[in-house]
């Protein structure tokens, strides 16, 4: 029964029902290259970040799907599928490739072509001249040289293949992120080739960051002569001029970086850096307004990237006077990593 109103009384004007704004889901970041951003560094960029390690073809595939919102890794990406944009990649770290070995008693020195050299089988012999000739005063075996590889596709093999052919030792059909040649044993993941190791004569690489502990690691000559451990730096000059990376193919200029991503970078020009490394990519959708994603969300993205390239930890290094802008596109314009006030224009209300 509806009330009777009194003369000159009228109703009062209904409440306004709240907006239920929810929380956004966590960012999620997949791929083969583990986060190395932690603690507080990590939460001014999102309010959470979910990270799960996969390989690279499952880790793009989440990405294509919408469920992904960023990929680390260190290999090209499959073909998107029909209807998704190709992925735009910036680099935001790099790592050192370990050369480790099992010469008992030895303290080993190469430099990249005599390396390159020992796996592919150029050089057979661990007491040959060439190696002799780095390591002046030690008693090298005369064991043969047993390269344990990688038959799965990986950045190491894929950095090491590109230091190789840049050397000169191997022919450019072999910039592979697979290889085997002169391979005394094949293997498809890592652990196997540490057990390799505990057989005198064995050479294997890891990355840094997935180097087993207490094995016998060489060092390579750097510029000017001396010998480095490895140690995840890029070893390139940098600054210049602060370049946006626009489509997957195109230069980043100013820059110290392939011409296209996950290409091969160029040799140390830095006295005393660690000359065998690879470059860490992040991986994204180039139009972020897709499958619900907000803004804000978008310029989390933005955010991660920034200060993925500004950290170092976990063995990767952070790529400190890089300011390759990554150019993410909500709705065709622009994004930053500027957090999004309420009531703001956004690029649905021009």
């Amino acid at each position: 029964m509806q009330a009777q109103l009194l003369p000159g009384q009228q109703t009062a004007p209904a409440a306004p029902v709240p907006t239920l704004l929810l929380p956004e889901s966590p960012l999620q970041v997949v791929g083969s290259t583990p986060l190395w951003l932690t603690g507080t560094s990590l939460s001014a960029v999102a309010a959470a970040v979910t990270n799960t390690v996969l390989p690279t073809e499952d880790a793009f595939h989440e990405l294509y799907a919408g469920r992904a919102d960023l990929v680390l890794g260190t290999l090209p990406p499959p073909a998107p599928p029909a209807g998704t944009s190709p992925p735009l990649s910036v680099p935001v770290g790099v790592f050192a490739v370990s050369v480790a070995y099992s010469l008992p008693g030895v303290s080993l020195r190469l430099n990249v072509p005599t390396l390159c050299a020992l796996l592919s089988g150029q050089i057979s012999r661990w007491n040959t001249p060439a190696v002799a000739a780095l390591n002046p005063g030690v008693e090298l075996p005369a064991l043969p040289v047993l390269v344990s590889a990688r038959t799965a596709r990986n950045g190491v093999s894929l950095a090491v293949a590109g230091a190789c052919v840049k050397a000169g030792v191997w022919p450019a059909s072999q910039l592979k992120s697979n290889w085997s040649g002169g391979a005394a044993f094949r293997r498809a993941a890592p652990g196997a080739q540490r057990t390799d190791l505990n057989i005198p004569g064995t050479l294997a690489l890891f990355a840094l960051q997935a180097t087993p502990p207490n094995l016998q690691i060489a060092a390579l000559r750097s510029v000017g002569g001396s010998f480095a451990l490895p140690r995840s730096e890029l070893g390139l000059p940098v600054g210049g001029p602060s370049p946006t990376s626009t489509s997957p193919g195109q230069p980043l200029p100013g820059q110290p970086f392939p011409g296209q991503p996950f290409g091969v970078l160029p040799a140390v020009s830095v006295a005393r850096a660690y000359p065998l490394r690879g470059l860490v990519w992040a991986s994204v959708i180039p139009e972020q307004a897709y499958r619900g994603r907000s803004l804000e969300r978008a310029r989390s993205v933005w955010r991660l990237i920034g200060a993925l390239r500004a950290a170092s930890g976990r063995g990767v290094g952070g790529l400190a006077g890089v300011t390759v802008t990554p150019a993410l596109k909500y709705n065709g314009r622009a994004v930053d990593g500027q957090t999004s006030r309420p009531g703001a224009p956004t690029p649905e209300q021009p």
